[in-house]
């Protein structure tokens, strides 16, 4: 074969392989990307040090005497694999670096059972913060912020919600309102069933000028497509029933993102994420590793919404007091029951709220 045509058929071979690589290196820098943006989220394990007990929180008001502490509820062991995860969403407004913590859910996720669950928390619930007394249940990230330092909120926190519901809690995703109306923008919006029309005269504006702090929203009953900023609205809202409604809302929110991000195959295309990652890396923090973040997306790219089972603490298990507003748990052992049958659906319902549909 003539020289000049061997090296014809060596540049065609080569110049084809070029292009058949061009795919795979456009993948591999997609994946690195989103590696990358999902590392900005994760920040280093904390642990708690052995606090001395102090009274209060930073900027907290004294707080009327509550009852004693009950013995924390015995549950049954968690299988091999399970990891319980705190979801929880800050008000932190624009120049906070701290706030309380608006919502906070407990996520029990059983891979090998195939199996999800979530429990909401309101967020005046009187309970024990490890180290600094009674307080209310949104207080603790703040404590652990500036009574121990930068990155101790979350790990407080982990040990307040495991101490009550007698359960450690493995993680934490803490997600600001920004981070929240973006992740919704960016895959669309999400469509929600509202129950039941919401009229709320006195909902809390993130921007105010003046003395006027309050704006009035409204939302239709019936399906609707939400975007994000309105889905934050109606997550938020409260004053058109109660703190136990907003957590079913809350619920209902997170569900609707979660089945719009696994219909649109994002838990198990993560090369897609890449443009998700570099927007979200900014308003997310977690103490996932990468690893595990992957095997949780394997096991929701399997699930669908009504997968998830929910539950609550609702009116029934709590007396509301007033000045200041607080919430106290009536009965320990309901809450031990609804864990219980959280953790395990074999477990009959006894007490507490229906798992909500």
């Amino acid at each position: 074969m003539p020289l000049t045509r061997r090296r014809v058929i060596v540049a065609s071979i080569t110049f084809v392989v070029l292009i058949a690589m061009v795919p795979a290196i456009w993948l591999g820098m997609k994946w690195n990307r989103t590696m990358a943006n999902i590392d900005k989220m994760i920040v280093p394990t904390v642990m708690l040090p052995t606090a001395t007990p102090e009274t209060l929180p930073v900027g907290v008001a004294e707080q009327p005497a509550a009852p004693p502490a009950q013995p924390l509820p015995t549950v049954i062991p968690d299988p091999k694999g399970v990891q319980n995860i705190l979801l929880v969403g800050t008000d932190a407004r624009i120049g906070q670096d701290v706030s309380r913590t608006d919502t906070m859910v407990w996520v029990h996720l059983d891979p090998q059972a195939n199996r999800v669950s979530m429990m909401s928390f309101p967020r005046d619930l009187w309970v024990n913060i490890p180290g600094y007394g009674q307080n209310r249940i949104n207080t603790a990230y703040l404590t652990g912020e500036t009574k121990l330092g930068k990155g101790y909120g979350p790990a407080l926190l982990k040990k307040t919600v495991g101490d009550l519901v007698g359960v450690p809690i493995d993680h934490f995703v803490l997600v600001n309102f920004e981070g929240f109306k973006t992740i919704i923008d960016k895959i669309g919006g999400i469509y929600v069933d509202v129950p039941k029309v919401i009229d709320d005269n006195k909902y809390p504006m993130d921007e105010y000028e003046g003395d006027v702090r309050t704006m009035k929203i409204h939302f239709d009953a019936g399906r609707q497509l939400l975007d994000g900023s309105k889905a934050l609205i109606y997550a938020r809202t409260r004053h058109a029933d109660s703190d136990f409604g907003r957590n079913q809302r809350q619920q209902q929110v997170l569900l609707a993102i979660f089945e719009r991000l696994r219909e649109q195959g994002l838990l198990g295309q993560l090369t897609s994420l890449d443009d998700y990652t570099d927007v979200l890396s900014n308003y997310i923090r977690t103490d996932i590793s990468r690893s595990e973040m992957l095997s949780f997306a394997s096991v929701g790219a399997r699930l669908h919404a009504e997968d998830v089972q929910r539950f609550a603490i609702d009116a029934k298990m709590v007396t509301a007091r007033t000045q200041p507003a607080v919430l106290l748990l009536k009965d320990q052992k309901a809450l031990r029951r609804l864990v219980n049958q959280m953790i395990d659906p074999s477990i009959a319902s006894a007490g507490g709220e229906e798992p909500a549909h």
